[in-house]
């Protein structure tokens, strides 16, 4: 067997380690975000936090903006997608799975700095924000026409935008008042115990 190692050319990291930097500066950021706000955290505080210089942090994200959308895509609404995604075609079995995966994705550090990003810098109504929420609105309703066309849940507790807000609207309730950055864990077992609770009523009134 052959003693020679391949060698990196020098100064060129490898995709691995490419990988850790762009999520430790993706970590300092949400970790500041949440503490001093987005407008309150500069570019060369979020370099010094993991000991690079603001060149390096450029190599990765063009701009603080760059790196809210990436934080927004990490942990944003666009979990309540993916969730659609691998829930059971079951209604009732779907709708508990779906619930428990979204609190799983948002019951996470990073999810929770962004939280309190959002509330503390008044982000609620940001557009990146809002148009994850209406994605996983309009996927959620097109699962709900379906099975209304099919008459396997019922007919009489709304059309499919309406059956959609009122799954999704509780969940992002609980995640907005108690999964932020300091929630203790009282807080987050308010949060989980809401959702679930919400989830197994909610699966039981929608099946005939």
């Amino acid at each position: 067997m052959s003693n020679v190692t391949s060698r990196r050319r020098p100064g060129r990291p490898s995709k691995a380690e490419a990988g850790d930097t762009k999520a430790a500066l993706l970590d300092a950021a949400l970790r500041l975000f949440a503490q001093k706000g987005y407008a309150g955290t500069s570019i060369r505080a979020i370099a010094r936090e993991v000991g690079l210089s603001e060149s390096v942090l450029y190599a990765h994200f063009a701009g603080k903006q760059a790196i809210y959308d990436a934080a927004m895509a990490l942990a944003g609404p666009q979990a309540a997608g993916v969730a659609i995604e691998h829930a059971p075609e079951d209604p009732a079995a779907f709708v508990e799975s779906f619930a428990a995966q979204v609190l799983a994705a948002w019951d996470t550090p990073q999810s929770r700095q962004v939280m309190s990003l959002v509330s503390r810098d008044g982000l609620i109504h940001d557009d990146v924000l809002n148009a994850g929420i209406e994605d996983a609105l309009e996927r959620l309703a097109e699962v709900f026409g379906r099975w209304l066309s099919e008459r396997r849940i019922r007919t009489d507790l709304g059309g499919p935008g309406e059956l959609a807000y009122a799954l999704l609207a509780p969940i992002a309730h609980a995640r907005m008042l108690w999964l932020h950055g300091t929630a203790t864990e009282e807080q987050r077992r308010r949060a989980r115990d809401r959702i679930e609770a919400h989830a197994a009523l909610f699966a039981r009134a929608l099946t005939p």
